[in-house]
């Protein structure tokens, strides 16, 4: 019989807290093995999320799905602090709720999907966030041209000027 085990605990330190037995211990480790948490080894994300979504379909009989390509760079830079099975779970998460056969951002679940400064910035970081990314979007239509996008905005040219100062935007085109 072979027995195969993980912990996430340092069982040196419970041997000497004495809440683990030391002889135990020493029958169990045989041959360790130490793999190191998912957001240590952020390169295995991207492998371990397609099988997961593949293992998942076959299982449960689901038409094969795949995973976009803007996902999985957002799935690598999340930390994962529930590791591999965090990641298992949210993969299968998606794979119930996505009703067509990709896996795209919106997909994703929104504490995935927005970045960790993001889900503690206050409402005014939020806004100054939001208004600044659709000002530069408007603005890279425009070329540049402040007054066409400020009537696409719908708003004074004169106040387009002001915002673009405030947040810091910049007029290159």
């Amino acid at each position: 019989m072979r027995v195969i085990s993980a912990t996430n605990r340092q069982l040196d330190k419970l041997i000497a807290d004495g809440t683990f037995r030391e002889d135990l211990y020493y029958r169990l480790n045989v041959v360790p093995v130490r793999i190191p948490a998912l957001r240590k080894r952020s390169e295995d994300v991207r492998a371990l999320a397609t099988y997961f979504l593949k293992e998942f379909c076959a299982r449960n009989n689901f038409r094969p799905k795949e995973i976009d390509e803007e996902v999985l760079p957002i799935l690598e830079r999340h930390g994962w602090p529930g590791n591999v099975r965090e990641l298992r779970n949210t993969i299968e998460r998606m794979a119930i709720l996505t009703t067509g056969n990709r896996i795209t951002v919106e997909s994703l679940p929104v504490e995935i999907r927005l970045s960790p400064s993001s889900l503690t910035a206050g409402l005014q970081e939020t806004r100054d966030a939001a208004e600044r990314d659709r000002i530069a979007q408007v603005l890279g239509q425009t070329g540049g041209n402040v007054s066409g996008a400020a009537r696409l905005l719908g708003i004074e040219r004169t106040n387009l000027h002001k915002r673009i100062r405030a947040l810091g935007l910049s007029r290159e085109k």
